[in-house]
């Protein structure tokens, strides 16, 4: 009987745990904490010193008197088909790996001038409400922050290549709220919280239904050049921020935080980076009701009164 049980246990042990993909060679030296591996030391790193000397880091504060309403912007398409793949514990962030086999997810239009393909899924959150995402809104943090990272597949062979070059990848962030119900698509995460509760462990995920962990509508968004937020913080990054968040339960995000061998205090977000003087672009028109610059052109003509009096 102990023989069949301990086979049985081997089997289910099997069905819910996956083979993790080697991590980088500096994955383990770099943290959120502390002074000798946190963000202000990344840059020490002769591989990531574009992390201190970079103009166009990210994250940012978006302040909404600096956004200018580009009437070119199109609309965001993504195709938001069920996806397979790897859902990961690395200690600075859960991440979900998508299958990179098949047609894949595409991302285009808005800023993107090129297709680009999902690779990963990456969760930002805190020990505390609205302080667990990467960007704030005039100064104002979020719950959470997913972030959809997708590489340039017409000039660029594969995200490692991408990460490295101009225009080579694109991060759709969505930002999570607390909201008064359970949300569905993050309900399938929660339920693997369990499985990886060891560091470097990752769990199988097939047909997630990717269109219900995105807002119901993604048409509009803010925009900005920008890098990544995580070593080696490479300046190649469309960002394209989603006006709409998901709401999540404050359940769901509690036992987010019990997920183990998490290595930061507060939380994993890299700290606010200097604009630089850089344009944020929204499709977003707010001309009627504030005072957002616009990058519209508005004619109009008037007839001349001295002529009219002839």
């Amino acid at each position: 009987m102990r023989l069949l049980l301990a086979i049985f246990e081997g089997i289910v042990f099997r069905t819910v745990l996956a083979m993790c993909p080697e991590s980088d060679h500096w994955g383990g030296w770099w943290g959120y904490d502390g002074y000798s591996s946190g963000p202000t030391r990344w840059g020490d790193n002769e591989d990531w010193t574009i992390c201190k000397s970079g103009k166009h880091q990210s994250p940012i504060n978006i302040e909404p008197h600096k956004i200018l309403f580009d009437p070119h912007l199109q609309p965001l398409q993504l195709e938001a088909t069920a996806i397979s793949g790897l859902f990961r514990n690395n200690k600075k962030d859960l991440t979900f790996l998508v299958n990179g086999q098949g047609v894949g997810v595409n991302i285009t239009s808005g800023p993107l001038s090129y297709r680009y393909r999902l690779y990963q899924i990456k969760l930002h959150f805190g020990r505390e409400n609205q302080s667990g995402s990467e960007h704030t809104v005039d100064g104002r943090g979020y719950d959470g922050e997913l972030h959809f990272m997708a590489y340039n597949t017409e000039l660029y062979a594969n995200y490692t290549e991408a990460q490295t070059s101009p225009r080579g990848i694109a991060i759709v962030a969505v930002f999570l709220t607390i909201g008064k119900f359970d949300h569905s698509a993050f309900k399938i995460l929660q339920e693997r919280f369990f499985v990886i509760d060891k560091q470097d462990t990752c769990t199988d995920i097939q047909n997630f239904p990717l269109a219900d962990l995105l807002p119901k509508s993604i048409e509009h968004f803010i925009t900005y050049s920008g890098s990544l937020t995580q070593p080696g913080c490479r300046e190649s990054v469309t960002w394209v921020i989603l006006n709409k968040p998901i709401h999540i339960s404050q359940q769901q995000l509690d036992d987010l935080r019990t997920v183990p061998y998490q290595e930061w205090r507060d939380s994993n977000a890299r700290p606010i980076m200097p604009l630089n003087n850089r344009t944020i672009r929204t499709n977003i028109n707010f001309r009627k009701r504030s005072r957002l610059c616009s990058m519209d052109v508005s004619k109009k003509y008037q007839a001349n009164e001295d002529l009219l009096r002839r």
